[in-house]
């Protein structure tokens, strides 16, 4: 972002550090305990060990990057005003944009996971989600955020005090700790946004499709579930409809959370931007790495009755069999011998 902005972040006084730093503590502890109570569950569960649960786990270790490790630092730093070492900050910012990166792939692969198994037969997803395959998908999110490391590494900065007296000097220490090194330069600010907006596509795009194909199917699939919903009643036409509803706030809310942020990101790259826009921005960015785990699991049975085994002290491991399984074999008995699309979604004429 242009240099123009730091007379503006010298502007912020300690009463809004303070409720910034505040807004951070609350976000780290509710998302951590949210995305090690989702790995914790998949681990513990043999029944939630499935393809679709592991892009979600993987999500879930890249959010405990920003929450568990970055949004504390920066909790402390912001309230405190203090700098830390160039080293252990450039460390610091290297994995909050490996967290990032990494989470929205997350989203991405998880939207994919889901498209393939509404939209495809069940042989072509035992095929492609075979557990080397997801493996090597999971693995392919790390290497390539990885990757995009080395443009951050190549024009990192360490951010400067400008302003004149102590109270400024912690106000331009938490305005640079706001806006993240990763925006130090014009290279670093791009790969974000082209990031951003690539995970967008490809989620769009997806539960679009998924959406259409609920809507116009017979045999309506529950898509955060995955389970076959058999014999719906056709006189509660809205309890119908309702499953691909779901699949669309899911995408509304990454589109909310995720593309402000693009676009200031682009903006930044032409003009300067306000900091009360910027750091508005980025809080509501942050959003996403804590309600994560809640979006993607909170209408799963399956999540529902592992946590409740878990608050009733009943640590029963569950059945051997996954989720997607079960579901994959209730599709093939119930269309023998059909491998179609319009085999596995009963299409309307």
């Amino acid at each position: 972002m242009p240099n123009d902005t730091d007379v503006s972040e010298c502007a912020l006084g300690r009463g809004s550090r303070i409720s910034i730093a505040t807004i951070y503590s609350f976000m780290c502890v509710l998302g951590t305990i949210l995305n090690l109570l989702v790995i914790y569950l998949v681990v513990t569960f043999k029944k939630l060990r499935t393809a679709s649960n592991a892009f979600i786990v993987n999500g879930c270790v890249a959010d405990l990057l920003v929450c568990a490790f970055w949004m504390p630092h920066e909790a402390v730093a912001t309230s405190t005003g203090g700098i830390l070492v160039l080293g252990y900050h450039a460390f610091k910012e290297a994995l909050l944009f490996l967290g990032i990166t990494v989470s929205l792939l997350s989203h991405s692969l998880i939207a994919v996971n889901r498209y393939v198994l509404i939209t495809k037969t069940p042989a072509v997803y035992q095929s492609l989600y075979q557990k080397r395959n997801t493996e090597w998908m999971i693995a392919g999110s790390w290497l390539i955020s990885l990757g995009s490391l080395f443009p951050w590494l190549a024009f990192f900065r360490y951010p400067p005090e400008r302003c004149r007296d102590a109270e400024d000097a912690a106000s331009a220490s938490f305005a640079k700790g706001t806006s993240v090194s990763v925006l130090s330069s014009r290279v670093t600010t791009g790969t974000l946004a082209v990031t951003i907006i690539g995970q967008t596509v490809i989620v769009v795009y997806c539960y679009l499709k998924i959406f259409r194909r609920v809507q116009i199917s017979v045999k309506r699939v529950s898509i955060l579930n995955f389970q076959i919903v058999n014999n719906l009643p056709y006189s509660f036409p809205r309890k119908d409809k309702r499953l691909g509803f779901y699949v669309l706030a899911i995408c509304f809310i990454f589109l909310l959370t995720t593309e402000p942020m693009f676009w200031v990101l682009i903006a930044g790259l032409f003009v300067p931007v306000s900091m009360v826009l910027w750091t508005s921005t980025w809080m509501l960015f942050c959003t996403i790495f804590v309600s994560n785990p809640f979006l993607y699991t909170w209408k799963n049975e399956e999540f529902r009755k592992s946590f409740r085994s878990v608050m009733r002290g009943d640590f029963l491991r569950g059945s051997t069999v996954g989720v997607e399984t079960t579901t994959i074999n209730t599709i093939s008995h119930i269309f023998p011998r059909q491998n179609s699309r319009r085999a596995f979604l009963g299409e309307m004429n």
